[in-house]
């Protein structure tokens, strides 16, 4: 069997075994609460905004804010034309993802280092393998549960906000371009967390380590921000949404190149120290 076919079997297998978990199945329902409260609220207050304002001035404040958000004026400009209700949603989803990344995978390799489960797969499949496959299900389970989250949105979107507040062509088309956002940005912290998982035999430890390890790196990233010392940011996934969302496809590229790249620097080192341990 080859390398990619041994993959391919260990997250088809990850994945089948999250979804049928009772954490995938209450992550997949507080997703749904979720989204159901995020689009009604968002819309309520754009009507009631919308009333009072007018169209146009909601408008060129999302604008401003987005510009100074970004600090970028073209971007405020470009991502004004998208509905609010998806905006907000892509917001929380990317600021989410590390913790669903967490929850579903924290014991990904360290339970199976617990009950010895993991010589079953070692001694049929190469350990790299092995914990690529980690990677890839994992990142297809978090993939998977946010298309959920961002489609059912969409239709909720339809129905509460009408043609008039997010027509179905402006719903879908942003709506899966924000989800193609996600995606790279989910990656990075999948490969994090399963690099993580893999040093440790007790599950609970891990993730307490998982939740130090990312609270850090969003504490890193708050002080670059405020005291404008950039390179401390490049530690943060989540702060490639900006590269990620830009209307210029070489940024776009540059802003998966960066996130995709996180994810194989932690998969390539989270390989090299597994091959070497004992199990």
């Amino acid at each position: 069997m080859t390398a990619l076919n041994e993959v391919g079997l260990i997250a088809s297998r990850e994945m089948r075994k999250n979804l049928r978990s009772l954490k995938g199945l209450a992550l997949v329902i507080l997703s749904l609460l979720g989204a159901i409260a995020v689009a009604f609220l968002i819309n309520k207050g754009h009507k009631l905004q919308e009333g009072r304002f007018g169209a146009e001035e909601l408008r060129a404040g999302q604008e401003m804010v987005l510009s100074q958000a970004y600090d970028d004026p073209q971007m405020g400009k470009y991502l004004a034309e998208a509905p609010a209700v998806l905006l907000a949603l892509l917001a929380i989803t990317i600021w989410l993802s590390p913790l669903i990344a967490g929850v579903l995978g924290f014991d990904a390799v360290s339970g199976e280092l617990q009950h010895r489960t993991v010589r079953y797969w070692t001694v049929r499949a190469r350990r790299a393998s092995y914990f690529a496959g980690k990677v890839l299900g994992l990142w297809g389970v978090v993939a998977a549960l946010t298309l959920v989250m961002h489609v059912f949105i969409w239709v909720v979107t339809l129905i509460v906000g009408g043609a008039g507040t997010a027509p179905v062509s402006a719903t879908v088309g942003w709506g899966f371009q924000f989800y193609l956002v996600t995606l790279p940005i989910s990656a990075a912290w999948c490969g994090l967390v399963i690099l993580i998982s893999a040093q440790f035999r007790n599950p609970i430890f891990t993730l307490f380590v998982i939740s130090a390890a990312f609270g850090g790196l969003w504490i890193v990233n708050i002080i670059g921000r405020v005291a404008q010392v950039k390179p401390l940011t490049y530690l943060y996934p989540n702060s490639y949404d900006g590269l990620l969302l830009s209307p210029h496809l070489n940024k776009v590229a540059l802003g998966a190149a960066i996130c995709f790249g996180i994810c194989a620097l932690a998969t390539a080192v989270g390989t090299i120290v597994f091959v070497r341990r004992d199990v």
